[in-house]
């Protein structure tokens, strides 16, 4: 394994695919002089239809595949968080629409797809799939779809940004019918979810008291609140009343168990059995996953024979933003400016020295 720093530069519900709908439609517009394409698709699967995008190089052609898996919260097509897809907040930082055009643009073909603005087709089988693990059967499908749209590409690696670390490796250990070649983590946590939420929350605190925004409450309260979801039993209505009206305790049981079952997803043990290359992405100043998650994520690959590269980059926030001094984290979260392009320059670069091999 090789560590070097770079500066500027997830059972029925797995075994459903689902159909392919193509939406063989006009090439979406891209920025000018950018020598790439863009086709939409739609991922059909598990009663939902999900709008998707494959960029690849101008002439269509290539070898590398990959597929960017979403973290968490709604996202549109472009990796933006809007209120109308159920986010509590608006934040466009467009990072899945920056990698895919960069890396496309770099000679990989990358498919990227909306968790907000999903379409339900079936509602019982919608309802019945509302698993953590039930993400996976949607980048299986990805997978197929990619292959299917670019016929060049011989091999596939799975980027899975945030939360779509742990549905990646959770796919990758458990369904063996879809071939990964390699995987990338983009800021992915090793934490296990609530350990990740709890050391989210314990950054604000201030003589007892954590915040959110101008919000200010108990953070003992929330630390009881948080062990009663994590343990599957009812937050007391007296310790509700002592939190916000907005978190983990205030949601509906089915999102609470979902949280759950992501809880029980092991990074490091997951991430330390897959026998691809694997190449660990994160920038230094990312306040949602600490940067230390992507060090515990390069020590659990000790031991296993395949090549193991981490690359950190230097003031740059959870979406490859670069963050100005002094921005609070918040506002920093919601910077729209372009994703930096050494993250995908990174990872062509990986790809095209032999990661397959």
């Amino acid at each position: 394994m090789r560590f070097r720093d770079a500066v500027a530069a997830a059972a029925r519900g797995i075994a459903v695919i689902g159909l392919l709908t193509l939406l063989c439609g006009p090439i979406l517009t891209v920025e000018k002089d950018m020598p790439i394409q863009e086709k939409p698709f739609v991922l059909v699967v598990n009663g939902t239809s999900a709008p998707a995008v494959v960029t690849s190089p101008e002439d269509g052609a290539a070898a590398w595949g990959i597929v960017l898996v979403p973290g968490s919260f709604m996202n549109d097509i472009d990796g933006d968080y809007l209120p109308e897809h159920g986010n509590p907040f608006t934040a466009k930082p467009h990072a899945y629409k920056d990698l895919a055009r960069q890396l496309a643009a770099g000679g990989c073909a990358v498919l990227r797809y909306a968790r907000g603005g999903v379409t339900v087709v079936d509602k019982d089988q919608a309802q019945a799939h509302r698993h953590f693990a039930d993400r996976t059967a949607v980048v299986a499908e990805a997978v197929r779809v990619l292959r299917a749209a670019v016929p060049t590409v011989r091999h596939i690696a799975l980027a899975g940004h945030s939360e779509g670390g742990p549905v990646s490796l959770l796919l990758m250990t458990t369904d063996r019918a879809t071939k990964i070649d390699a995987y990338i983590s983009l800021s992915a946590p090793a934490l296990r979810m609530f350990d990740l939420l709890r050391r989210q929350t314990a950054k604000s605190v201030k003589d007892g008291m954590a915040s959110f925004g101008p919000t200010t409450y108990s953070f003992a309260a929330y630390e009881q609140a948080m062990a009663f979801v994590r343990e599957g039993k009812p937050v007391p209505a007296d310790l509700a009343k002592q939190l916000p009206p907005m978190g983990v305790w205030a949601m509906d049981e089915t999102s609470k168990r979902y949280l759950r079952e992501y809880d029980e997803i092991d990074s490091r043990k997951l991430i330390a059995e897959i026998g691809c290359p694997v190449l660990i992405l994160q920038g230094t100043e990312d306040t949602s996953v600490d940067p230390d998650n992507a060090a515990k994520l390069f020590e659990a690959r000790k031991g296993n024979p395949a090549p193991t590269e981490i690359v950190l980059f230097p003031g740059l926030q959870h979406f490859y933003k670069k963050v100005p001094a002094g921005l609070d984290p918040m506002a920093a979260f919601g910077l729209e400016t372009e994703s930096d392009p050494a993250v995908a320059a990174a990872i062509s670069a990986w790809l095209s020295k032999g990661a397959a091999h």
